[in-house]
């Protein structure tokens, strides 16, 4: 029998006891967040494609590619933050998440004129 003791119950029997279910980090579907992360490894793809075109000369259509990244990795970014705290295959968003911070053109800027002020 459980005795109580200003209010808690020690020594109650384990089958009886209300324990939480166990926390699964991934125990929902991972479908969202790997689709996030492949979205994202995409986008870095056309922002590198950007930077190509570039290098080439053709500027109009590296602003139009480095705009469809920017707009595109927001997006993979916030689904990314959508599955990782949503439960949704929390390591594929983690993955998205950061892929798409490092993806986007302004923010790659952003970092690396940061990281130029630190090493000068």
């Amino acid at each position: 029998m459980a005795q109580k003791t200003a209010g808690i119950e020690v020594f109650r029997p384990v089958a009886f006891r209300n324990a939480a279910p166990i926390d699964q980090s991934d125990s929902g579907s991972w479908l969202m967040g790997a689709c996030a992360a492949l979205l994202a490894l995409g986008f870095a793809a056309v922002h590198g494609y950007a930077i190509v075109a570039a290098a080439g000369g053709d500027y109009g259509f590296a602003r139009t590619l480095a705009t469809v990244a920017i707009v595109g990795t927001i997006l993979t970014g916030l689904l990314g933050a959508l599955a990782l705290f949503g439960g949704f295959g929390r390591r594929w968003g983690a993955v998205a998440l950061v892929l798409s911070i490092l993806a986007n053109p302004l923010a790659l800027t952003r970092i690396l004129g940061y990281l130029d002020t630190i090493s000068s």
